[in-house]
């Protein structure tokens, strides 16, 4: 748990001093290769910190005057509402830390010599 918590830290930080989304992409990388025991504690450390990320940052964002345009995107890609909108946001971004996560830790396996 303390690695879900480096990690989700280290994605705050950059998520708010820099305008980059792709954090939650290189951020759970380089924690998988660092940090990471198993493949599934990889995936499972980017999975956690960047969908929790994005959970509530998206939930932030809507409860603070941005209901109506999360509305709006709802129904223009189809999903007809903004709480789907939101559960979809943090899936996607839970998918690719994980893999992104596990990708890393496979990297240092492939390339460390034991």
């Amino acid at each position: 748990m303390k690695d879900v918590i480096i990690c989700l830290v280290i994605l705050v930080l950059l998520q708010i001093f820099t305008p980059f989304w792709w954090w939650i992409i290189l951020v759970p990388l380089v924690c998988g290769v660092l940090l990471a025991k198993t493949g599934w504690q990889a995936f499972r450390t980017g999975m956690l910190s960047a969908g929790l990320l994005w959970l509530v940052w998206s939930l932030y964002l809507m409860f603070s005057g941005s209901n109506i345009i999360a509305q709006r995107i709802a129904i223009m890609i189809g999903l007809n509402s903004r709480w789907l909108l939101v559960l979809m946001t943090a899936l996607i971004a839970a998918l690719s830390a994980g893999f992104s996560g596990s990708a890393g830790y496979f990297l240092r396996a492939a390339l460390v010599k034991k």
